[in-house]
């Protein structure tokens, strides 16, 4: 018999962050309490977006829950340029176009 262990992976949280409110998200955030490990990975979308995605790897429950969270935006060089704080506070670039 085949021992079939799936390696876990971070739960995706991406959809949710795109498509709830601000506080609704927060919310939801904290019906995770239990993940270990949550990320969001979005499109460049604008400079308030990628704020809040900064919220949301520094937002005081991560500690308190000892969550690991990653978060990373697709973005060209001129989208970055736009947040450069955003990027040098964690969020992770994903760089498209040319560079």
């Amino acid at each position: 018999m085949e021992s079939a262990e799936k390696e876990v992976g971070p739960k995706d949280i991406s959809e949710q962050f795109l498509t709830m409110p601000a506080m609704q998200f927060l919310d939801y955030l904290t019906t995770l309490r239990d993940e270990p490990e949550v990320k969001i990975e979005i499109d460049w979308a604008g400079e308030n977006r990628a704020i809040r995605l900064k919220a949301f790897l520094e937002h005081p429950d991560r500690f308190k829950f000892k969550q690991k969270r990653t978060a990373a935006i697709r973005a060209t060089k001129d989208q970055y340029m736009q947040a450069l704080n955003v990027f040098a506070s964690g969020v992770k670039l994903i760089k498209i176009g040319e560079w």
